[in-house]
């Protein structure tokens, strides 16, 4: 599935300005799958597009039954399991948020989105070191992914106090970001500050 892009700013968006925290999936071709040009595959985007509104606006219910369906039709899309993560994250159920991105990965071990939000996780658990290692995999599968290079060098700087190392993901996102998040010129102030 293609991303469209106004919707891509907008999500990457509320991910930044949330502080990183996990948002919902746009449909795109991370999952690996080659994108049909069929009836079926438009009807499963606009089906797919709809939930992630119903997400969006806060009927976490009819979204979650919604991506359910569509995971248990489409059993080969990562796609609504990213969502369904994203949704018992949100619900405080980080035991099956974790359960849904090891199955995204079951699918695609190299999917930067499950690898990040499973890094937000590690690290809210206190756990750095699968952090960094989320992050980083996340990295070497999409080089450009904005979320999991933010998130790597706020875990360098803040939680491992390792600015020097911070600093240069801090201008890699900054080169890469179309909007970069405006707080990320104090962030790299302090880290030149602590270096």
């Amino acid at each position: 599935m293609i991303w469209d892009k106004k919707l891509y700013a907008v999500v990457l968006g509320i991910l930044l300005l949330s502080g990183c925290a996990l948002g919902p999936e746009r449909p795109d071709a991370s999952d690996g799958k080659a994108v049909a040009s069929g009836e079926s595959d438009t009807l499963l985007r606009e089906a797919f597009a709809e939930a992630v509104v119903l997400m969006e606006n806060g009927d976490a219910d009819e979204a979650r039954r919604r991506f359910e369906q569509m995971a248990a039709e489409h059993p080969e899309r990562t796609g609504p399991l990213i969502n369904l993560g994203v949704l018992a994250f949100q619900a405080g159920e980080t035991g099956k948020a974790q359960a849904r991105f090891e199955e995204v990965l079951t699918l695609n071990p190299r999917h930067p989105v499950a690898l990040n939000h499973l890094g937000v996780m590690a690290r809210n658990n206190g756990n750095f070191s699968t952090a960094e290692q989320r992050y980083r995999k996340a990295l070497t599968a999409n080089p450009e992914y904005l979320p999991a290079l933010l998130n790597l060098a706020f875990l360098l700087d803040i939680y491992l106090g390792e600015p020097d190392q911070a600093l240069p993901l801090y201008e890699q996102y900054k080169a890469l970001a179309a909007e970069p998040d405006p707080k990320l010129k104090d962030w790299i102030f302090d880290a030149k500050n602590r270096i």
